[in-house]
């Protein structure tokens, strides 16, 4: 398993975090079908489709899966029906139909249309690093993320995260990186980044193929606009864009990695997810010591 993207949060309380009750109680709360008039259900999922492997474990790790299904009633659809009955009613009755009385309709169809909509499931990874005092998502939606949290504490009673408290502006510091050519020595710059202004509607300029520290980007950095993202490369382990809300998005492992998981492995779909995880989670450990001491996260 290895994740493309990844939001870090804190656990502010590892002490109280009992990973081998959440392993106990992450199969008491599955992912249950959408009810007929839900707009969508949320719960936990086995690692493999009809596996009762619900969890993983891995050197103070723990990684887990979890789902969403909800109903897909396309707007265009409703959109239709709507205009079909407002035409109907103007037409029988000779009379125009209000604002109100095309809410409540509007709001009747989705009642009456939902049963017949298709169901449709996502899923979200996580993991939780007990030495690194982390949880890793393996997502950038703020509303999966959110769902998320809120399972575990609905799981667990409680659940002591906390966002990362970067004391450093991580705009302000890859800004710096760039005008001053100042990269920290584990790290080299992609092809990839994404510069802003400070002015209201955030004006901003993507550059793609083209080296950050080249002249066409630092130029516009010293006349006053900011890094949104930049594509990175640290050591030789891993490639991802690190956004200014310290999420990474397009990660790459290196192919040496995988290889030496795919080594690792005693082959088999669980297998193979041990031995990639396992070493998935030691690279993003070792990466988050680096990251924390860039952005002095406390």
């Amino acid at each position: 398993m290895w994740f493309k993207n990844a939001q870090i949060f804190q656990l502010s309380d590892t002490e109280s975090l009992d990973t081998n009750e959440l392993i106990k109680k992450i199969p008491e709360f599955p992912l249950q079908e959408c009810g007929s008039q839900e707009e969508f259900s949320f719960g936990w999922l086995p690692l493999i489709r009809n596996s009762e492997q619900w969890s993983l474990a891995s050197d103070r790790c723990l990684l887990f899966r979890a789902g969403k299904e909800e109903k897909v009633l396309p707007s265009a659809v409703v959109r239709e029906e709507l205009e079909a009955k407002v035409a109907e009613i103007e037409l029988i009755e000779g009379r125009k139909v209000g604002r109100k009385e095309k809410a409540d309709m509007k709001d009747e169809l989705v009642f009456t249309l939902r049963p017949k909509a298709f169901s449709k499931r996502s899923d979200i990874w996580a993991y939780i690093d007990l030495k690194a005092k982390i949880i890793v998502l393996n997502s950038t939606n703020a509303s999966m993320t959110e769902l998320l949290f809120k399972h575990l504490q609905t799981t667990l009673g409680s659940f002591p995260m906390t966002p990362l408290q970067a004391q450093v502006s991580p705009a302000s510091l890859m800004t710096d990186w760039l005008t001053k050519n100042e990269v920290p020595a584990s790290l080299e710059t992609g092809e990839e980044c994404e510069i802003q202004d400070s002015s209201e509607d955030k004006a901003s300029i993507r550059f793609k193929a083209l080296e950050p520290l080249s002249e066409d980007v630092t130029r516009h950095l010293e006349q006053g606009m900011s890094v949104k993202n930049l594509a990175l490369r640290w050591t030789d382990k891993l490639s991802f864009v690190l956004h200014d809300d310290l999420t990474l998005r397009k990660i790459k492992f290196d192919d040496a990695l995988k290889e030496a998981a795919f080594n690792d492995s005693q082959g088999g779909g669980l297998s193979d997810m041990d031995a990639n995880f396992s070493l998935m989670s030691l690279t993003m450990r070792e990466y988050f010591e680096s990251f924390s001491q860039w952005f002095e996260i406390k």
